[in-house]
């Protein structure tokens, strides 16, 4: 297009303020609901400037950029209260236009006041698109939306050079991680290792962390693994100008995690709680306190559902004012009760739990909650018994964990095999070991061995999301699962173990498929290349068996397996596998 052409329809668009909105949600996929929306902004439909990278390439070449933005942000928060969307609007502002001397000031603050928006609602996302030179006047800039109540979001980090930079000066209260990580991120370990940084950063720093660019079930499943509860993509929602005010998870985008253990569910931290109906009057709610001086809270239940907490404190705040028992006391409780406190099924993992707990905008954290079976009520959880039991599985997992590799060691292995038992539930338990290992190490040394345990370890990691995985020690992996799939996801790390492995390899080596090496016995010989098998050992081998059973079965299946051509066996035959037993 004619660069007079151009200006001439960016000049119209700007004057008839024919911008098209389009909106994607983030959804919190712990929670299960929409967090907010991105607005994106779009030309004319028809238009040669309809898509963003042509609109605002116009509009930075004809120094107009300004201009275009604030109509932007104007036309994103009016059709955002148009369309009553939940959650908060996430509006993209660029650097470049922020420290624009023209740039007009107050403009987004009261618009939003004039639709009935706090400022809190909406979040100034600035991106690395048109990067800032002066980034202490940015943050000046920053600072003045931040005091009118404002929050922000860094978007893209890991894509601009000051990414890290403007995190640590600007102290933003989103991080949205660039797509590129997240692009097939279950592919890639490197990716997992730079995700899982961010998300530790984000803890320390009180900081949220959003992942977009999410298009596969496996990208969602992996970063659910690494702790990220903020997604967008257009696995979760496609951009649209009447985005749905709602989500519905399908079973496919569920989180791929296997069954919480009662020690790492809600369940555990549940106490009896005292309960009162709705009816009751606020002065038999102060006798009930005074007649229990260590009770804190009362959940207000009519029938089996529960409606919400009283406090004690608030109580006594109120009764605490001028005339105010007198005035109170024949208030029903629902009066003063906190209809918004937390409530959680049983199941509900705990690492869920604590995160819709500390994920409230504001900087209070309740002290307790709620805790549901089947949506009906079942006790108060306190959040100081959580912090304690998180705490308490951090040490337990780091005491037992495979320092190599992080996975499980024989400890857990044998808890969840016990656990299983226990529960009479049957199980696959697979045995994994790497062929040729020993003479592999010895002669690339153990970096290099190292390295292909890791490898190996990510692997499971990867294709045995739903599954437990374990580190035996050395070259031996378990795995642990109730789902038929299993079988198949273990042919599935045999195939991609053979597609990684010539990387582990000088060219000498893999073009003889072979290398010389000393066997056990000292003597150098030809060692084929290393090689990964699995013994499967089916629920009909498993129920019922103790301890000893099954390691000698589990052995009998890992020797079998290294007697294939594939590396992969799956015992049927009880009768042969009892005889090795006895």
């Amino acid at each position: 297009m004619h660069i007079l052409d151009e200006a001439a329809l960016l000049d119209s668009i700007l004057n008839a303020e024919a911008i098209e909105v389009h909106f994607q949600p983030i959804v919190n996929i712990a929670a299960g609901r929409i967090h907010g929306y991105e607005a994106l902004s779009r030309g004319p439909a028809s238009s040669p400037l309809h898509t963003p990278f042509h609109l605002f390439g116009a509009a930075e070449r004809n120094a107009r950029l300004s201009e275009l933005e604030t109509l932007c942000r104007s036309a994103a928060i009016q059709q955002f209260s148009q369309r009553q969307l939940p959650g908060k609007l996430f509006i993209n502002i660029s650097p470049k236009a922020l420290l624009d001397p023209d740039y007009p000031k107050g403009q987004t603050l009261r618009i939003a006041q004039q639709l009935g928006y706090s400022p809190s609602q909406i979040v100034i996302e600035l991106s690395e698109q048109y990067p800032a030179e002066d980034i202490d006047l940015l943050k000046s800039c920053l600072d003045h939306y931040r005091n009118q109540g404002f929050q922000v979001a860094l978007d893209d980090l890991g894509a601009g050079y000051s990414g890290l930079r403007l995190w640590s000066e600007l102290a933003p209260d989103y991080v949205k991680i660039d797509r590129h990580f997240i692009d097939r991120i279950d592919q890639f370990p490197v990716k997992q290792e730079f995700v899982r940084s961010i998300v530790e950063l984000c803890q320390s720093l009180t900081c949220k962390v959003i992942a977009e660019g999410i298009e596969t079930d496996a990208e969602l499943a992996i970063l659910r693994r690494l702790g990220i509860s903020l997604c967008q993509g257009f696995l979760l929602g496609r951009p649209a100008t009447h985005p749905a005010p709602t989500i519905q998870l399908q079973n496919h985008h569920a989180p791929l995690l296997q069954q919480p253990r009662y020690n790492e569910s809600a369940e555990c931290l549940c106490e009896i709680s005292e309960t009162l109906p709705p009816t009751t009057r606020l002065k038999a709610l102060s006798q009930h306190f005074m007649q229990r001086p260590a009770l804190q809270a009362v959940a207000v239940i009519d029938g089996d559902k529960a409606l919400g907490l009283v406090y004690r404190q608030s109580l006594l705040e109120l009764f605490s004012t001028p005339y105010g028992r007198a005035l109170h006391e024949n208030h029903p409780i629902t009066n003063i009760m906190d209809a918004d406190v937390l409530m959680v099924e049983a199941s509900e993992p705990l690492s869920h739990v604590s995160y819709q707990l500390t994920s409230d905008d504001n900087r209070y954290i309740a002290q307790q909650f709620i805790i549901l079976r089947h949506g009906k009520f079942l006790g108060i959880g306190h959040t100081r018994d959580l912090l304690q039991r998180i705490t308490e599985q951090r040490i337990q997992t780091a005491r037992h964990a495979n320092p190599l590799t992080e996975l499980p060691g024989n400890v857990p292995i044998q808890q969840e095999l016990q656990r299983l038992a226990n529960s009479q539930t049957p199980f696959y338990l697979a045995y994994f070991d790497l062929n040729n290992f020993k003479p592999y190490n010895d002669v690339y040394g153990f970096a290099k061995g190292d390295e292909v345990i890791r490898d190996t370890a990510n692997l499971l990691r990867r294709f045995g999301l739903q599954q437990f995985i374990g580190h035996v020690g050395g070259d031996d992996f378990v795995m642990i699962g109730t789902a038929e799939r299993m079988v198949e996801d273990c042919q599935r790390i045999l195939h991609e173990f053979e597609r990684l492995k010539q990387r582990y390899f000088l060219d000498e080596h893999w073009q003889q498929q072979q290398f010389s090496a000393k066997d056990r016995q000292g003597q150098q010989c030809l060692h084929g290349l290393v090689s990964l098998s699995v013994g499967i050992l089916p629920p009909e081998l498993t129920f019922g068996a103790d301890e000893t059973q099954l390691s000698t079965l589990s052995a009998y299946a890992k020797k079998q397996a290294k007697l294939t051509q594939s590396g992969f066996c799956l015992l049927q035959q009880p009768t042969l596998a009892a005889r090795q037993i006895a």
